[in-house]
């Protein structure tokens, strides 16, 4: 990091309009930039929010770019889900500044998920949700810091999963209410919650962990997986006799249809399960879903996905799922050979889009992203708290390529720290904005095979 100290010192309010002028994000610049509005819009984040005790606290969800988040506890049926966000973007500014007043946040917003790691204590609409809420906050802990309560937690998560998992379907269970027997349901949200068990399969837990997740996501593959690379939401099984009772939705348009927040899970998750497996398959696969995605965003000439890509007619955005599939685009372009310069391409099309027009400029917003959407839970065109955590994490990814830095893996702490040393977060904010494009140069987009 000795080389930033090189960069030449120029104001930062040169860097501000700088960055909102850039469009595709490509720069060095525009990523300090957007981390530096992310720190200021957590900042007002943490002032508005009472501190959580050591058990307990109340999680941002929705709608902070009105002033006011809605809050959720972990336990929580319907939202508790949601609860590892913040303090998974809390690490993530951790890592971006090494600055302990981000570190000391970080731990205080993990503690009281670490009684979650059970998914029948308390009991939750979808057990697997720990995957979601332990990977986000206590994955990224472990990451950074290497605590071993967090490793710890991390293994009795990989367990809770491993329990859920039916060797018949061959997938671990999803949603624990809501259909009468005998179904068995499997969500394309899942293909996100399988960290647990591929971390902890070679890292003192279960070595049959490894292959639960394998065969859950080629059952994923085979019956949520279309051959166009859309996906369906949720795959119904018969727990005794394994067969499909059929794909249905609850968050997209239709059973037929593409919801683009799962499309998105489906993108980044696939590459997470080959970035732990080396299983080809899953390559091809999340390449196929990251093609679709793109593909349809390039048919609609905009950046930003409608909420499901078959609605009819003029539908809100989603900008929750263009920060997720971002971030999976720019993990993609790392391990995928010959099309990784353009994966990495879309990726900051997308993220271009996000900074110049959807970033939550209001005098009174705590939120990062604007118009994300959740339909009847939330409503349309509100602020997610996992779209400002994914627009957090693909930044730090951006920023990693192209300063030639590896990608990290969720729950693997890097071999080198990732955690720039103290002072090298002023001089990145104040050398950037001279940087520009030194170093770099934009990579023409290819044509996919």
């Amino acid at each position: 990091m000795q080389r930033l100290a090189l960069l030449a010192w120029v104001s930062v309010t040169c860097l501000a309009s700088e960055a909102r002028a850039s469009s595709p994000l490509d720069s060095l610049s525009g990523i300090a930039s957007d981390l530096s509005f992310i720190e200021q819009q957590v900042t007002k984040t943490l002032n508005s929010l009472a501190p959580p005790t050591s058990t307990s606290g109340l999680y941002p969800v929705s709608g902070g770019d009105s002033g006011t988040w809605t809050t959720t506890t972990p336990s929580d049926n319907a939202l508790g889900w949601t609860s590892g966000f913040f303090p998974g973007e809390l690490w993530l500014l951790y890592q971006a500044t090494a600055s302990t007043q981000w570190e000391t946040a970080a731990k205080a917003w993990t503690a009281p998920l670490l009684s979650q790691t059970s998914p029948g204590s308390p009991s939750r609409v979808d057990p697997t949700d720990i995957g979601f809420i332990i990977g986000t906050s206590v994955g990224n802990g472990y990451r950074l810091t290497g605590n071993p309560t967090y490793s710890t937690a991390l293994l009795a998560t990989g367990a809770s999963l491993a329990s859920l998992y039916n060797p018949t379907v061959g997938a671990v269970r999803s949603w624990c209410c809501g259909f009468g027997p005998p179904s068995y349901p499997v969500i394309i949200d899942s293909m996100m919650t399988l960290g647990p068990l591929q971390w902890g399969a070679s890292n003192g837990g279960n070595p049959a962990w490894a292959g639960i997740a394998t065969t859950h996501a080629e059952t994923v593959t085979t019956n949520l997986v279309r051959s166009d690379g859309s996906t369906g939401e949720v795959a119904d099984f018969n727990p005794t006799t394994g067969a499909l009772l059929g794909v249905t939705t609850f968050a997209g348009y239709s059973n037929t249809s593409t919801w683009a927040r799962g499309e998105a899970w489906a993108l980044y998750g696939f590459v997470q399960a080959y970035q732990t497996s080396d299983n080809p398959a899953f390559l091809t696969t999340a390449e196929d879903v990251a093609n679709y995605f793109v593909g349809q965003l390039v048919a609609d000439d905009t950046w930003i996905p409608p909420w499901d890509f078959d609605a009819p007619g003029t539908q809100p955005v989603d900008t929750s799922a263009a920060a997720i599939a971002a971030d999976g685009l720019i993990m993609l372009s790392t391990v995928s050979g010959s099309l990784g310069a353009t994966y990495l391409t879309d990726a900051e099309d997308i993220l271009g889009a996000l900074s110049s027009s959807y970033l939550d400029t209001s005098p009174s917003g705590e939120a990062v992203l604007t118009d994300g959407y959740t339909g009847t839970v939330h409503g349309t065109n509100t602020a997610l708290i996992y779209g400002d955590y994914y627009f957090t994490e693909a930044l730090l990814r951006l920023q990693n390529v192209l300063e030639g830095q590896p990608d990290w893996v969720l729950y693997s702490p890097a071999a080198t720290s990732v955690v720039p040393e103290p002072a090298t977060w002023t001089m990145m904010l104040l050398g950037f904005a001279g940087l520009g494009f030194a170093g770099y140069r934009r990579r023409p987009r290819s044509s996919r095979a």
